[in-house]
């Protein structure tokens, strides 16, 4: 009797593997491309790594969104806002004065400005500090939201279009003026406080370099802070600590309220560890999601000297139904608009993400990330995977679905 050839299990196996690897990518291959006319906002690119708005780019084309001529989203290319150039020649600038009008979805991810961030690499300022932290005013006058800015907003939003914007795109540098026009159009306002949770207060390690001279100019004494904390400033100077142990138990947490958890589908818990920026809700917004500092009484107490709520917005969004507006009429809106006003008001830096995977091709790859990253103080990564990206999953999906009213011929 012959033997019978062994079953090739190690090359079954193989192939399974092989198979169970790619069957994400080709159900991501073969699932339809979505159109959606985006216009993002990034006046902060200092170089080559587009940081301020690449987690935005990423979920477009993970979620695969095209712009409505069928290109993807190129995360050096299509947005509005300065580009950089080679050996320190700047490309020119794009406005969204440039834009189409029936763009459906206007994100402003920074408007933080190229001179005041040319600055804080120059040394003039602290590197990743928002100009607005500790009062320090900027050189040069050339960043923050400006008057052209909001007209174009207030005209796209009163045709329907939707505005998403995040944290310091109201703040120093902007303007008063120009913060209030803003501001109502996101359904906020902003205190003038703005706060970041550190791993380490010692001085030298992580805090900017300022904060213990401005600390001496204000208390008369040493900074001598140590361990973990939060670090709050104002754009008036004054600046304050709290401390983990004593007046916080821990890191800075995101609570959806039954709004949220309603809208979104999700109810997250995780630690937020970047620069946050303390707002309201105006009249008429609903408040989606709340930062909890974990206080003590001695941080309740702390922070009610300053008029600061125990409880703030992170998320807000603000509805106005078709057919009127909720106040003044828009800069350059017709007296009834045709479509609905929708606006989402993010109070951190969500959309700054360095990375940019190959994965993105990948169907199911943002619930893997979700469940294999784990949630470490100072780590930005849980927050962006477990809350940012499911959250602009269903704020893309309703972006969607806009229709902007245009009229024939003004398109383009």
């Amino acid at each position: 009797m012959k033997n019978k050839k062994p079953f090739p299990r190690f090359w079954v196996g193989l192939a399974a593997l092989m198979l169970l690897l790619l069957l994400p990518w080709i159900v991501w291959e073969a699932r339809p491309a979505k159109s959606l006319s985006v216009a993002v906002l990034d006046k902060t690119v200092v170089d080559d790594s587009y940081r301020e708005h690449k987690g935005l780019f990423w979920i477009l084309n993970q979620q695969k969104y095209r712009m409505p001529g069928g290109g993807k989203y190129l995360y050096d290319r299509d947005y509005y806002g300065n580009f950089p150039g080679e050996n320190g020649v700047r490309q020119g600038e794009r406005t969204l004065a440039d834009m189409p009008e029936d763009v459906q979805l206007i994100y402003a991810a920074d408007t933080y400005g190229l001179a005041e961030a040319e600055a804080l690499e120059s040394g003039d300022a602290e590197a990743g500090v928002p100009v607005n932290a500790g009062g320090k005013a900027p050189q040069r006058q050339e960043g923050g939201m400006k008057i052209a800015d909001v007209n174009a907003m207030e005209s796209a939003s009163a045709r329907g279009t939707m505005l998403v914007a995040e944290f310091n795109s109201v703040a120093t540098p902007t303007t008063g003026a120009v913060r209030e026009r803003a501001s109502a159009l996101f359904g906020m306002n902003w205190t003038g406080w703005t706060a970041r949770y550190f791993r380490d207060l010692s001085e030298g390690v992580e805090i900017p370099s300022w904060v213990p001279g401005r600390y001496r100019e204000i208390t008369g004494s040493d900074w001598a802070y140590t361990g973990a904390g939060f670090l709050f400033v104002q754009n008036d100077g004054d600046l304050f600590v709290l401390r983990e142990g004593e007046e916080t138990s821990g890191g800075a947490r995101i609570s959806f309220t039954s709004a949220g958890k309603e809208r979104f589908g999700m109810n997250p818990n995780d630690r937020y560890n970047y620069w946050f920026d303390i707002v309201t809700a105006a009249a008429g917004s609903e408040v989606l999601a709340e930062y909890n500092l974990q206080l003590t009484d001695n941080g309740r107490a702390l922070l009610a000297e300053r008029g600061i709520r125990e409880n703030f917005p992170a998320v807000i969004r603000r509805e106005t139904p078709a057919g009127g507006f909720d106040g003044a009429i828009p800069f350059g809106a017709t007296a009834s608009p045709a479509a609905g006003q929708v606006s989402y008001y993010f109070a951190g830096d969500y959309a700054d993400h360095d990375e940019y995977p190959f994965w993105r091709r990948y169907a199911g790859w943002p619930t893997f990330k979700s469940w294999f990253t784990f949630d470490t103080p100072g780590s930005e990564e849980a927050f962006y995977w477990d809350v940012y990206v499911p959250m602009m999953q269903k704020v893309l999906e309703e972006a969607s679905s806009v229709n902007v009213s245009v009229e024939p011929g003004h398109s383009e």
